[in-house]
């Protein structure tokens, strides 16, 4: 087994404040903007290093109508990202630039580290780690190799099983014991990356929603190796999946918290060249008749030096649409009852593919469902 992590899978509710903080602040690369495979109608996102590669990977599901989640026990509360120990000056520097409220450098198990949050309040942090290679380069980095997120240094994850999730880890993921300090043992894997299991007995129990850690995902070599593991758990296993980039199975550890095993191919490069990644949207097999509708519903960004519409928070909900090319006009679409801003886009799109759609969402609630008054009587 290539032992390690492959990627990490996050919550976020306002996409383009995510966009400016790992593409614009961080410097990572978009590498891929997709549909969801469970669910097309949410924007998924994957940064990565300049050539996509496994550890190097953190994905968004985007939930702009979602609750912000809580951190708690059989979750993953914080990511440490790589850096080099001679870059922390540089990375102090860009944050208080960026007008981020950065913690530290301070050591922690022996590493000097950044503590930064995200816009939906995920702890990033910057961690100083010796014998990190430099990251794959692309011609639209905006950092410096020497000073640039080298992949994932590891994770915290929250447990009130401490021993039996490190003996989990051990005997199906291929990690080994490093050190204890305090609550915190740390895992290590051959491709030097970590997961600090935190005891965390006595502690709230995590609660799914933006600003959360859905999952994190550890390297296999191959499909069989992901098929060895799958009979290995047996009916532990969830399920099982080819998400096109990797080949996959899900599982939950005795803490509760999730685990995939992806495996390292196909990977980015399968349906972009790598000057390419990032730059169209892929659908699921079965919806390519579908883009269209899929591309007006999805929520729309634009990459740092873009141009970008400016969004402004209303009291109500809505969606804009900006169409490639624009004819000037605007079409303002009103749902029906049981409806919401996103039930007429697809429509609109194939009636008027060259307008700009602005579509809002009743702001009474009836019987669970949007409506645009309330009804007296029955």
């Amino acid at each position: 087994m290539v032992s390690g992590i492959h990627h990490l899978t996050l919550i976020t509710r306002k996409v383009q404040a995510n966009v400016d903080f790992y593409v614009g602040f961080l410097g990572l690369r978009l590498v891929k903007r997709t549909a969801g495979f469970e669910d097309s109608s949410q924007l998924h996102l994957i940064y990565g290093d300049g050539a996509g590669s496994p550890g190097s990977l953190i994905t968004f599901l985007v939930w702009e109508d979602g609750s912000p989640g809580r951190a708690g026990h059989g979750q993953i509360s914080e990511m440490a990202l790589a850096i080099d120990p001679e870059s922390i000056g540089f990375w102090l520097t860009r944050a208080l630039t960026f007008g981020l409220s950065p913690e530290g450098p301070a050591a922690e198990l022996g590493e000097p580290t950044i503590r930064l949050k995200d816009p939906d309040g995920v702890i990033v942090k910057l961690t100083g780690v010796a014998g990190f290679p430099e990251a794959p380069t692309w011609a639209g980095a905006s950092i410096a190799p020497r000073d640039a997120v080298r992949g994932i240094r590891g994770v915290t994850l929250l447990t009130e099983l401490p021993g039996e999730t490190a003996a989990f880890l051990e005997g199906n993921f291929d990690y080994r014991r490093d050190v204890q300090a305090g609550a915190i043992t740390r895992m290590l894997s051959e491709s030097g990356d970590a997961v600090d299991i935190r005891d965390a007995q006595g502690f709230w129990p995590g609660a799914p929603g933006s600003g959360t850690f859905d999952h994190v995902a550890f390297r296999s070599r191959d499909k069989a190796e992901v098929e060895a593991v799958q009979t290995k758990l047996g009916d532990a296993v969830m399920n099982v999946h080819d998400r096109k980039y990797f080949y996959s199975l899900y599982v939950r550890e005795p803490g509760g918290a999730l685990y995939e095993l992806a495996t390292d191919p196909p990977g980015m490069t399968v349906d972009e060249t790598a000057e390419n990644l990032g730059t169209r949207l892929f659908v699921p097999p079965g919806t390519a008749e579908q883009t269209a509708d899929l591309e007006a519903v999805l929520p729309q960004f634009s990459l740092p030096g873009e141009p970008r519409i400016i969004y402004r928070d209303l009291p109500f909900i809505h969606r804009f649409f900006v169409p490639p090319e624009t004819d000037g006009t605007t079409v303002f679409l009103f749902h029906g009852s049981g409806g919401n801003e996103m039930s007429l886009l697809p429509l609109a799109r194939r009636t008027a593919p060259d307008a700009t759609l602005l579509a809002l969402r009743g702001r009474s609630t009836e019987e669970g469902v949007p409506r645009w008054f309330r009804r007296f009587g029955p």
